[in-house]
């Protein structure tokens, strides 16, 4: 892909130049012939599609062997500049998987990452800034939500957005579940649906109700917008009470809910 990439901007870039005489003054400043090295010379350090799939092989036992964690770093680190940015992500989504088996948290799965993130692919930085994010300003301690619901509903819609650009991509069901985490903290909290309700009462905040009806209202036909919509009904049929019968049905049975609104 990058090497597509990089010829469709030197055949743009001749195509444009040549195209009217007015613009024989901008051959005088780009130096066509750099740019072509650099593109040789970018596409040149990739090596070729069976020694790519030779270095994942390897990569792969390493993994399998739970080989020690600074030769598999290494290997990482001698490599991934010779492989195409989609096997980069392979690299780094088994390094993950291998990382959280080996105990480590979050936090420390991501540091390991962050020096070859710029190496993998759009959707791999996409899907490493939603997770860094929630890391630097956690959500939950456990015990009681740290941000406000509009933010929760901010990080759901970015979760959204991201995987309506990449449908198919390999980030998808991991970030799926922490979807279906920040929708039920926006609606019932740590299981304490109270505390987005009136003070001393069990009607839903205006100030809440306001972030939902203005979630709905900016975001139409996203899946956020659907389960809120769903949400504020139920809630309506008890008179926006959250502890009436429609939503507390609502609430146990949350995620049947909105798997269904996939």
């Amino acid at each position: 892909m990058r090497r597509i990439f990089i010829l469709t901007l030197l055949v743009a870039t001749i195509f444009v130049v040549g195209c009217s005489d007015s613009m024989e003054k901008v051959t005088e400043k780009v130096d066509v012939d750099n740019i072509k090295d650099k593109a040789v010379e970018i596409v040149g350090g990739r090596l070729e599609e069976t020694e790519q799939v030779q270095v994942l092989k390897e990569y792969y036992s390493y993994i399998e062997q739970r080989m020690d964690e600074d030769k598999i770093l290494n290997f990482l680190k001698d490599n991934v500049d010779n492989l195409d940015e989609f096997r980069v992500d392979e690299m780094l989504l088994q390094l993950e998987n291998h990382l959280y088996a080996q105990g480590y948290d979050t936090k420390g799965v991501l540091q390991k990452l962050a020096p070859h993130v710029q190496h993998g692919s759009d959707e791999f930085k996409s899907y490493f800034r939603i997770w860094n994010n929630e890391v630097e300003n956690e959500t939950t301690d456990g015990e009681s939500i740290s941000i406000p619901a509009d933010e929760i509903l901010e990080r759901a819609l970015q979760i959204e957005n991201h995987i309506g650009r990449y449908p198919e991509g390999k980030t998808r069901t991991r970030l799926e579940d922490l979807y279906d985490t920040y929708m039920s903290l926006a609606i019932k909290g740590l299981g304490n649906q109270y505390i987005y309700s009136q003070e001393g009462k069990s009607e839903i905040s205006e100030d809440i109700l306001q972030i939902y009806e203005e979630t709905i209202r900016e975001n139409p036909d996203t899946r956020t917008a659907k389960i809120l919509e769903e949400y504020l009904d139920e809630i309506e049929k008890d008179g926006m009470k959250l502890d009436g019968e429609n939503a507390l049905y609502f609430y146990d049975n949350f995620e049947r809910i909105i798997k269904n609104m996939k």
